[in-house]
């Protein structure tokens, strides 16, 4: 199974206005991309690429419930 690092590089204040927050995704110790989290998408662009892959939250959202895998979550 592959090791993942997730490591928040840039973080603004809690409440995420104009400010994205991006998080570096590594899978094996190799760059895998970074997902952009923002107030109006969330956005993944994958390692030594320009161009990404943007969902709004609705979106996400569904994509999630359909697609994810379901389990309990504990804080």
């Amino acid at each position: 199974m592959a090791t993942h690092d997730v490591t928040l590089i840039r973080m603004p204040r809690l409440l995420i206005g104009g400010n994205d927050i991006f998080f570096e995704v590594r899978e094996d110790g190799s760059k895998l991309g970074e997902l952009r989290i923002s107030q109006g998408n969330i956005h993944w662009v994958p390692a030594d690429h320009v161009f990404g892959h943007t969902l709004e939250w609705r979106q996400f959202a569904e994509i999630a419930a359909e697609q994810g895998r379901r389990e309990k979550y504990s804080y």
